[in-house]
């Protein structure tokens, strides 16, 4: 269908209701210092590195769009955007003037406002811990498993994984935001060994560890699912390997001290058996 080419501007289209090709929003300008952040709805930490981007987008003259937020008893809240609101506070703090955000007023319950922040496209992506987080949230609000991969995109199978992920222990929750297993790999150890999964990972990362590296793997975890050092073969491996000399004054006892190398990383460790890993394997 074809429509006027005549028009003067925008607003002119807008508010010729003989032209149905273009409609204005509602935006409204704020003081981002009169805008709050509402404590633990963004399931989104801050990222400061993000953050820092931004603020130097914005102090070179760059847009972005308008953060949602809400109107609850005189208080501006913020239902998205609350990277962008963060740049803007420190580009104000650098001396950078920004007197204004462009802002639309969000409209919904408290459900409706933690599906719009899981579609947000201009944030950062969630984790898939804190996808499960929020799907508990959606699923606490009544809705159905396939009402919110639905309106993700996503399959149920997908929002059954995630919500999983964010039932577990609070270990395997520790594990993941310390950043010493991944969300993805931590689902596997779940789905495998449920409430021993914490456990599970713990071990891994002592592995890790032992071995110079601050990560676990999948690969690692398997590996030493399938090939665990008992404590038969260190003791053999200590026997073979071990510096073994004698100390003290020879009475009807005698003394030994028994001199191993590991690997740097692994020094501070007070754990036996992790250090006999760890020098069983720098070998």
């Amino acid at each position: 269908m074809a429509y006027a080419n005549h028009m003067a501007s925008l607003k002119a289209a807008a508010e010729d209701k003989t032209n149905p090709a273009v409609s204005k929003t509602t935006q409204f300008a704020i003081d981002p210092r009169a805008l709050e952040v509402e404590e633990g709805f963004n399931a989104r930490p801050l990222n400061a590195d993000h953050v820092a981007e931004m603020s130097l987008a914005l102090r070179n003259g760059a847009t972005f769009p308008p953060l949602d937020v809400r109107v609850d008893d005189g208080r501006i809240l913020i239902v998205d955007g609350h990277h962008r609101h963060a740049a803007a506070l420190d580009a104000i703090a650098k001396g950078f003037e920004i007197k204004v955000l462009d802002c639309r007023q969000f409209r919904g319950n408290d459900a409706d406002r933690v599906a719009h922040m899981l579609n947000s496209a201009s944030g950062l992506a969630l984790t898939p811990l804190q996808l499960g987080v929020q799907y508990r949230k959606l699923i606490g609000f009544g809705w159905t498993e396939k009402q919110i991969a639905d309106r993700r995109g996503k399959s149920v199978q997908h929002v059954k994984d995630m919500v999983l992920l964010g039932e577990a222990n609070s270990d395997v929750h520790q594990a993941v935001n310390a950043g010493q297993i991944s969300g993805t790999a931590a689902l596997k150890i779940v789905k495998e060994h449920g409430s021993k999964a914490g456990a599970v990972i713990k071990e891994g990362v002592e592995a890790a560890q032992a071995a110079g590296k601050t990560k676990v793997t999948p690969k690692a975890l398997a590996k030493g699912k399938s090939s665990k050092v008992s404590d038969k073969q260190l003791l053999e491996w200590l026997l073979a390997n071990g510096q073994v000399e004698p100390f003290g004054v020879v009475t009807d006892t005698r003394d030994f001290s028994i001199t191993i190398s590991v690997p740097a990383s692994a020094g501070d460790t007070t754990d036996l058996r992790a250090l006999l890993t760890a020098a069983a394997g720098h070998q």
